[in-house]
């Protein structure tokens, strides 16, 4: 009988409930800037595996960044293994991050980090496109990316248009045709602390800075939610800006930053 823990550690194994079947990743460790570090682990299934050393030990397993602590105290992800992460596999030791993109959410330039140094480059050779990605992605993005059966080989910058087959995760229209590309959308970012004060002040600082910002517990009640919202052009430059903004300063108050959501506007009656 699996014992239902309220908070990560490095080496768990986790359930994901995905509209496919039973999904699995695998934590492995906590890195400085991007938060936990997780193994996207291969296939979909429709009961738990009896066992999970081969499946964790995957070659097909990738690299990414979710908050598992944050996803595991509020339940929305279940510990139902442990398996001992090798010596020298708890992080990636090179990965690329995103650099400049248009309008349209083409990336025009990538950082590849080596361990040392990022170096700036605008073509992705076969190599690089295998690297992970430094992104830190919300429990919405995992299940999106899951259910695609996304691999970060196939994320070469160009922007993933809808599909019929994708059902629920199927990007939503807006009814407004006059709504374009460049039309300001209203944004909300996730921020979570695990004291009331760490709250109260990010929620300060964002405020004078002419952030909308609600401060209340989390749905869990084991730590406080700052849910900063502002207006900006999808795909612009400013959203990436005011994303890693409010990574860095989550992290400098022992905080979580767990992703933003476009708020829809109501349908017309």
């Amino acid at each position: 009988m699996t014992t239902k823990r309220k908070r990560a550690r490095p080496g768990d194994i986790l359930e994901v409930s995905t509209p496919r079947g039973l999904a699995y990743i695998h934590y492995t460790a906590r890195h400085p800037e991007y938060g936990d570090a997780i193994r996207v682990l291969p296939g979909f299934f429709t009961t738990r595996p009896a066992d999970f050393t081969a499946l964790a030990n995957s070659p097909e397993a990738y690299f990414t960044f979710y908050p598992a602590g944050v996803a595991v105290s509020q339940r929305v992800v279940e510990v139902v293994a442990r398996i001992p992460v090798p010596p020298g596999q708890e992080l990636p030791f090179f990965y690329r991050r995103r650099g400049a993109s248009n309008r349209e959410g083409r990336i025009l330039t990538w950082f590849i980090w080596d361990g040392t140094k990022d170096t700036l480059v605008r073509e992705l050779s076969e190599a690089e496109r295998l690297l992970p990605i430094a992104s830190i992605w919300n429990h919405e993005a995992l299940l999106y990316y899951l259910t695609r059966e996304w691999r970060p080989e196939q994320d070469i910058g160009i922007p993933l248009e809808p599909e019929d087959t994708t059902g629920a995760w199927e990007k939503p229209k807006s009814s407004d045709s006059s709504m374009d590309d460049s039309t300001p959308q209203r944004v909300q970012h996730y921020l979570y602390f695990p004291s009331a004060k760490a709250s109260k002040e990010v929620a300060a600082q964002l405020a004078a800075q002419d952030f909308k910002v609600d401060r209340r517990k989390s749905d869990s009640g084991a730590n406080w939610l700052v849910l900063v919202e502002h207006a900006v052009v999808l795909g612009a430059p400013a959203l990436d800006s005011v994303r890693e903004t409010l990574e860095r300063l989550a992290q400098e108050h022992s905080g979580e930053y767990d992703g933003h959501q476009t708020v829809l506007a109501p349908e017309p009656e």
